[in-house]
């Protein structure tokens, strides 16, 4: 796997909120701005497909690689077995609030054609989505 980006924020809300927050895809605009929404298809476990409409874009169906409430979430866009790309958030406990770690990596024989492009644009567009994601958390948003 070839690392693209990681950003790294801190919420004051503990892990279970910022997770609720995290997962809530009807909300999921109001951390990541350039997402218009987030549909998760079924149960919140791995093989799941998970829509996600960007803004600009088409909406795009990503696969739950892992779903470990509330301490991580995988999310991966494949093509076949030539590329993938994952965005993976982590949420570790920090004192009273959370430490969100969130990461774009790239594999595969044709990742620098198929998915490269995509996961270097959501580099800069998702920067600062952990911390929007930790702010929205920490100020309370009737999501427990």
């Amino acid at each position: 796997m070839e690392l693209i980006a990681t950003s790294v924020a801190r919420s004051d809300a503990g892990p279970q909120r910022v997770w609720n927050c995290l997962v809530d895809g009807l909300r999921c605009r109001h951390w990541s701005p350039e997402t218009e929404w987030m549909l998760i298809e079924g149960p919140l476990e791995p093989g799941t497909v998970v829509t996600v409409k960007r803004k600009r874009a088409r909406q795009t169906a990503y696969r739950i690689e892992a779903a470990e409430a509330p301490n991580r979430l995988a999310l991966a866009l494949t093509f076949g077995p030539a590329a993938l790309m994952r965005i993976s958030w982590t949420l570790e406990p920090d004192g009273a609030g959370t430490l969100i770690r969130q990461t774009i990596e790239t594999g595969g024989r044709l990742r620098r054609w198929l998915t490269n492009p995509q996961a270097r644009r959501g580099a800069v567009a998702w920067n600062h989505d952990p911390a929007r994601l930790a702010e929205l958390a920490s100020v309370g948003t009737g999501v427990t």
